[in-house]
C-alpha cells in the first residue's frame, strides 16, 4: 500500500500490513505525523499534538508484533483520542481556556482500552467547547475538509 493511501486505509487493511509485515507501525505513524503537520495549520483538526508519545507507542508496537505477541486489529493503529477524554500526562481541555491547563493523571476507560489494544495516540482532537455548541473564540475554529462552508459539527 503506498503510503499516500494510508490516510483512507481501514483498520482490517493496516493490521493485515503490519502482520505480514508489508508496513510497519511507525512508518504509518510517521506518514500520519507528517501529513498532520502538513494539513493541520489549515484545518485545526488537533488541539494537542502527541508525536513522542506516537512514535515510542509504535516502536513498542512494532517490536510487540515482530515478536509475536499480536494484541488484536487496533494493534499500532495511530488514532486521535477526543479532547473530551481523559488522557494520563497529556493535556485534555474540553477545548475551554478554563481546563486549557488541564493535565489528567489516568486515562479514561476508553483511552485504557484503546491503549491496551495497542493504539497509537497521535493527539487530541479538535472539538466544540465542553462539548456543546458553540467553538471557543480562544481556539482556532476546525474546517471541514472535505467542504470548507460546511461546518465540522457538535461533538
Amino acid at each position: 500500500m503506498p503510503l499516500t493511501d494510508l490516510p483512507f486505509a481501514t483498520i482490517t487493511e493496516l493490521a493485515a500490513a503490519y502482520r505480514a509485515r508489508t508496513l510497519s507501525p511507525v512508518e504509518v505513524t510517521q506518514a500520519m505525523l507528517d501529513r498532520i503537520a502538513r494539513l493541520d495549520p489549515a484545518l485545526h483538526s488537533y488541539l494537542t499534538l502527541t508525536p513522542e508519545i506516537a512514535l515510542a507507542q509504535a516502536r513498542q508496537a512494532e517490536a510487540e508484533i515482530g515478536r509475536g505477541a499480536w494484541r488484536g486489529p487496533m494493534h499500532g493503529v495511530p488514532i486521535g483520542i477526543k479532547d473530551l477524554c481523559n488522557t494520563a500526562g497529556v493535556r485534555t481541555s474540553w477545548a475551554t481556556t478554563i481546563l486549557a491547563a488541564n493535565v489528567p493523571s489516568e486515562n479514561a476507560t476508553v483511552v485504557r482500552q484503546l491503549s491496551d489494544a495497542g493504539a497509537v495516540m497521535l493527539g487530541k482532537l479538535h472539538m466544540t467547547e465542553g462539548a456543546m455548541l458553540e467553538h471557543h473564540p480562544e481556539f482556532p475554529e476546525p474546517v471541514n475538509p472535505w467542504k470548507k462552508d460546511l461546518w465540522t459539527g457538535v461533538s
